[in-house]
């Protein structure tokens, strides 16, 4: 049934089956069918449409073609002029500012005052003739007469020396003993003085230091070399004992031509703590061993970081047990002493004026755990404090020594 049929009205027949002879029952329903059926034309709904003529149509693409081409012809302007702006800024010389050249003044040469007049030269004075000397007396004295030299006496210096030689020989009243050393030099200065600046004596030569090259450079461990290792085992100073650690980064020679020490080699050493109050172990670095098969003796100190002599470590002063041990042992003795006072007989003594004295009882064991405790609390204080230095701590070695590898490198 379709939406502009409506429904059968009841006691009507159906509107779909035909009715009289082939029609359909539209008439009652639609009062436009009656008109179809007869014929009658159908309305124009188009016909009351507005219809533009052709100047009208002709009117409005005029103005919409002025007005595309007044656009474009703007856009042809702003183009044109964008254009010009970059060509010409482009092609226009960068200013460049004008330098001024002033010359100065040529300065005023002022003529200098007159110089005073000299003085008079001054009156030469004849020179007063000099006495001649007195005449010498060349005859032979004494011995020289005889043919014999006359012998020269001791200078002041040896003078000097003998007085002094001579008291502290003698005892030396008033006098010191003249070193080792200053009589050497003063003996040099003597021998000097006599043969006209001989050679210098030991002594000097010791003073003197000399240069001398660097052999076998590229096989040379040369002394001061820092050698970085990692700790392979612990340190526990307790106890004396041996350590090792590997090197982390590989050693070359003075020059930095030849590999010495390749990463990963072997340095065996030993450690010891003598000193109680330094936070700090001494461990000497004795042997080296490679993975290339060297076996390189040495004795060299460990370092920290910036070069202080030993190895820092964990410091442990065993203040608690050292307190502890001792205050208990005290606690118990303090116990005992109660107890005996509390408890125990007590004496009395009556003295010569009569005066009555009572002392508490006095426990044997109070007296033994008092001595108990100063026992222990003197071997808490002479035990040594502990470090220790974990594995894997970084640390350095000082080559201390020349080291030479051109006895087994080629």
């Amino acid at each position: 049934m379709s939406q502009n049929m409506p429904p059968n009205q009841p006691g009507q027949p159906d509107n779909g089956t035909p009715q009289d002879g082939g029609s359909y029952g539209y008439a009652g329903a639609n009062p436009y069918y009656g008109q179809q059926q007869g014929g009658a034309a159908a309305p124009d709904l188009d016909a009351n449409a507005p219809t533009l003529k052709t100047a009208d149509v002709q009117r409005m693409n005029r103005k919409a073609l002025l007005f595309l081409g007044g656009i474009v012809l703007l856009l042809l302007i702003a183009a044109f002029f964008l254009l010009k702006s970059a060509t010409t800024s482009e092609q226009k010389p960068p200013k460049v500012d004008e330098e001024v050249i002033s010359v100065p003044d040529a300065p005023v040469t002022t003529q200098p005052p007159p110089l005073p007049p000299l003085p008079p030269p001054p009156a030469t004075v004849e020179p007063i003739a000099m006495a001649p000397p007195p005449a010498q007396d060349d005859r032979p004295r004494g011995d020289e007469a005889m043919g014999e030299p006359r012998e020269r006496g001791p200078s002041l210096l040896e003078r000097r020396m003998s007085g002094e030689g001579g008291s502290a020989a003698s005892g030396g009243e008033g006098g010191s003993e003249i070193p080792a050393g200053d009589q050497a030099y003063l003996q040099s200065l003597i021998a000097q003085q006599q043969g006209g600046g001989q050679a210098p004596t030991k002594v000097e030569r010791e003073q003197v230091t000399s240069a001398q090259p660097l052999y076998n450079p590229d096989t040379l461990l040369l002394r001061g070399t820092y050698i970085r290792c990692v700790m392979e085992t612990r340190i526990v100073t307790d106890v004396p004992g041996f350590s090792s650690c590997v090197v982390t980064e590989p050693i070359y020679s003075v020059n930095g031509r030849r590999l010495l020490l390749p990463k990963g080699s072997k340095v065996s050493g030993r450690y010891q703590n003598n000193n109680t109050d330094i936070k700090r172990v001494a461990v000497v670095w004795d042997r080296i061993t490679t993975p290339t098969g060297l076996d390189v003796n040495m004795a060299s100190p460990g370092v920290d970081n910036l070069g202080g002599a030993g190895i820092p470590g964990q410091y442990d002063a065993h203040w608690g047990s050292r307190i502890a041990s001792a205050l208990l042992i005290s606690l118990i003795s303090d116990a005992f002493k109660y107890a005996a006072a509390k408890n125990g007989p007590e004496s009395t003594t009556v003295t010569q004026g009569g005066t009555t004295i009572t002392e508490p009882y006095e426990s044997n064991t109070a007296k033994a755990m008092e001595r108990l405790a100063n026992q222990a609390l003197e071997k808490s204080v002479s035990r040594p404090a502990t470090i220790t230095v974990n594995q894997g701590t970084i640390v350095n070695i000082y080559v201390a020594k020349d080291v030479d590898f051109s006895s087994v490198l080629r």
